[in-house]
């Protein structure tokens, strides 16, 4: 944008505008832009604006993040959000840049390995401890492990409302029940032991 003084919007462009008009506006690129059998998420997490009550912005930076399964939405979501921000920066007579890092990506599971561990984990810690949950747009560099060799990635649960550890990822009470840890530590070492007596 451009900044100037708030008595006199007219001499300025305003960053504050811009940077939430995209905010707003840029979430149609998944409600409308995306087949909606296709999960996707975006999310902007973060925004700088502004340095003083009374002085029209000059610039903004936001943060955030987009979630899905599909290559081809990763895409289309990538392209649609500099779309967004350049048309949303003209109108308002600015200019916009968007700087767009693929992380990780889709975790797929290999079936053969995600049955191993099913299997496993009713055999050593009994039926009712294995539990299939629904996909989650959670980020995981696990994946690029999985682009080279088949494998799964198998999630060891930590919630116990006795030691108050049922809290979520990034909630400020966030604990973990350490009992946790030697559940997976056998998991992992009895799918070792399964796995190479298996595939001899």
């Amino acid at each position: 944008g451009q900044g100037g003084h708030a008595a006199v919007p007219h001499d300025a462009i305003d960053a504050v505008m811009i940077a939430s008009t995209f905010a707003l506006n840029v979430q149609t690129v998944v409600a409308r832009t995306v087949n909606p059998l296709q999960p996707a998420v975006l999310t902007i997490g973060k925004m700088e604006v502004g340095t003083r009550f009374n002085v029209i912005a000059e610039d903004a930076i936001l943060e955030g993040t987009v979630r899905c399964f599909d290559k081809e939405v990763r895409s289309h979501i990538e392209a649609q959000i500099r779309h967004y921000a350049e048309q949303i920066a003209s109108l308002y007579g600015g200019t916009a840049e968007v700087v767009y890092e693929y992380g990780t990506q889709a975790v797929n599971n290999d079936v053969a390995s995600a049955s191993l561990v099913e299997r496993l984990a009713a055999e050593h810690f009994g039926a009712e401890a294995y539990h299939v949950d629904d996909p989650t747009m959670g980020g995981e560099d696990f994946s690029f492990y999985l682009d080279e060799v088949p494998g799964c990635f198998a999630l060891v649960g930590s919630g116990n409302t006795v030691k108050d550890t049922r809290w979520a990822h990034h909630n400020g009470h966030f604990n973990i029940d350490e009992d946790g840890l030697r559940v997976g530590a056998e998991l992992y070492v009895q799918y070792a032991l399964t796995w190479l007596s298996e595939n001899k």
